[in-house]
């Protein structure tokens, strides 16, 4: 399997504070990959690195091979690698229709309004509200819009920043089914930064858990969900006596300090 994004020891500063702390981690043709981990461990600044809306202090960030660390977001954009950042950040006056337009806008070729429709049939609300305003759509249809929008550059990559924020069991479940059917009909791959650990590893193939800016433990998502630490910290199905893991592993009183 091909690899598609490599990043190797990768730091981010924010002024005086490190953000990220030598995280390496890749992503592989029409894989999907997930990153989990508390608020402030690092997960939102990793995407942005990636990118381009932040750049790393140090580290590489390669991306079919090529070198990206440190450029322009719109020119990482246009490689390929597309982020859908947290909050969706939508354009609100816009209708639903010229939302998903905006997503093409560096394209030039004939095939956007046959996309369009392609959009519609993942995104069936999206199609019935489409000449709607797209600030009065619900949290779960803007992040729907939002993924349509990224979708439309057809990316090879695409970057989720937490897609479940703010929304229903119901719609969350929804948004990953269609993160699935999307890689599974078009063989984009997707890096997808989440809170939600159950569907998250439910969904992805593979994990990192990212803490206190650090990769504390990676694996594929079947033996990530079966490590008693992650089960008891991210799952709630494991022993509250849990003694501190190996060197290496989530540390529970860290976590639980974080998480909570």
């Amino acid at each position: 399997m091909s690899t598609l994004l490599s990043v190797r020891n990768l730091e981010t500063w924010y002024g005086p504070v490190r953000a990220l702390h030598g995280v390496s981690l890749e992503v592989h043709a029409a894989q999907i990959v997930t990153v989990l981990g508390a608020n402030g461990a690092g997960k939102t600044t990793l995407l942005n690195t990636i990118a381009g809306v932040l750049a790393p202090s140090n580290g590489t960030v390669e991306y079919e091979g090529r070198p990206i660390g440190g450029m322009d977001a719109d020119e990482v954009s246009r490689s390929g690698l597309v982020l859908v950042p947290e909050g969706r950040q939508i354009f609100p006056f816009l209708t639903v229709a010229e939302n998903l337009r905006m997503g093409a806008f560096a394209r030039r070729d004939a095939q956007v309004a046959q996309d369009i429709e392609q959009i519609y049939d993942w995104f069936p609300r999206l199609k019935e509200r489409h000449r709607q305003q797209a600030g009065l759509l619900s949290g779960g249809e803007q992040q729907m819009a939002a993924i349509g929008r990224a979708l439309m550059a057809r990316p090879k990559l695409l970057l989720l920043d937490e897609p479940s924020l703010g929304l229903s069991p119901l719609f969350t479940k929804d948004i990953f089914a269609i993160i699935k059917r999307i890689r599974e009909q078009t063989k984009t791959a997707v890096l997808v930064v989440e809170q939600n650990a159950a569907i998250a590893l439910a969904t992805a193939d593979h994990g990192f858990v990212i803490e206190l800016g650090r990769v504390a433990a990676a694996g594929s998502c079947e033996a990530l969900s079966q490590r008693e630490d992650i089960r008891e910290f991210y799952l709630g199905g494991a022993s509250h006596h849990l003694p501190q893991v190996a060197a290496g592993g989530i540390r529970p009183s860290r976590r639980r300090s974080s998480w909570h």
